[in-house]
């Protein structure tokens, strides 16, 4: 799926990597805490949904990278409690 929009203005360099977030259901709503590589700098987010969630994912990878671009991510659900959220920004595979 992509999400986002342009946006205005200049936002310095780009941190290209992969983003990812795990998310976790307490029952009384979700949390993702960032892991990997790039999850220094990435806020942790909490909602009372799960695409609550997934929106603010979306911005505080954007945010984090420094990114102008719209970027594909995968949320996958590996139990019902439990969710993957994997950004590639600007990290997609380019022949040389």
């Amino acid at each position: 799926r992509v999400q986002g929009g342009t946006v205005v203005g200049n936002m310095g360099e780009v941190k290209k990597g992969v983003y990812q977030y795990k998310l976790t259901s307490s029952g009384s709503g979700w949390t993702a805490k960032p892991f990997g590589e790039m999850a220094d700098g990435l806020a942790e987010c909490t909602g009372a949904t799960a695409e609550e969630v997934e929106k603010a994912m979306y911005d505080a990878c954007k945010e984090a990278s420094g990114t102008e671009k719209e970027f594909t991510f995968a949320n996958d659900m590996v139990s019902p409690k439990v969710s993957l959220f994997t950004a590639a920004i600007e990290a997609a595979y380019e022949p040389k």
